[in-house]
């Protein structure tokens, strides 16, 4: 895969990265295919593709924070991403990555019966807050994924982020690196090449701490704990 641009690329105001975000995965499965390797340990692209749909579908995603259910879940992805592994299969099933959350089939009857279905849909998806909550919660989510899938194939290579999107990924990012670094014996800076600079950990007791520098995506890899996939310096 080489270096290209996407709709991450592009630059409009007032943009739904999320939606940009879930293309490039979407788009990303399509191209590797079902039965090629993924960052993720266990996984081919089937069960990621079989995560991101349990992730949004499934009452079992509770088991990413609850252990007594993390157990049926990693069944479930496995069965599902298993079911997979046809090239027809796998293209209804990233068809669903690219739908998104579904409610409920009986609440789709309702509303089909009702006659407001598309219209009451629309105007949920359209709304400040529903977008907000969107982005908080997979904007990370995919793009990580994303490069889950490409930096596990041959000849991968980086891709170019407009800068709002970038933007948008160092904000939300930062949001949470205090907590992605917590663990670490040092204090941790990240310093983004646009010159930004942002502390993750305080230096430790006898002022230890390290910088790790690179571009927004590369930084969000590194936090995510793809450290020998991001191309960061570490100092």
């Amino acid at each position: 895969m080489g270096t290209h641009a996407d709709r991450t690329s592009g630059t409009t105001p007032g943009r739904d990265f999320t939606a940009a975000s879930r293309d490039a995965l979407v788009e990303a499965l399509l191209s590797a295919g079902p039965g090629r390797p993924t960052l993720c340990e266990g996984w081919n692209t089937e069960h990621l593709a079989a995560h991101i749909v349990l992730r949004e579908n499934s009452p079992l995603v509770a088991g990413l924070l609850f252990p007594p259910l993390a157990r049926s879940l990693e069944r479930r992805t496995k069965a599902l991403g298993d079911s997979a592994s046809t090239p027809d299969a796998y293209q209804r099933l990233t068809e669903r990555v690219a739908a998104g959350p579904q409610p409920p089939a009986r609440l789709r009857g309702h509303a089909r019966t009702a006659g407001l279905s598309g219209e009451i849909s629309g105007r949920l998806k359209d709304t400040r807050a529903a977008r907000k909550a969107a982005q908080a919660t997979n904007l990370l989510e995919f793009f990580v994924h994303t490069e889950d899938v490409r930096r596990a194939q041959d000849r991968w290579a980086p891709r170019h982020l407009a800068d709002d999107y970038a933007n948008a990924l160092f904000a939300e990012f930062t949001r949470r690196a205090r907590l992605m670094y917590r663990s670490e014996p040092t204090g941790v800076v990240l310093a983004r090449s646009t010159g930004q600079r942002v502390v993750a950990r305080p230096a430790s007791r006898d002022g230890s701490s390290r910088t790790i520098a690179g571009p927004a995506g590369e930084l969000v890899m590194h936090g995510f704990g793809r450290r020998g996939h991001a191309l960061v310096l570490v100092d």
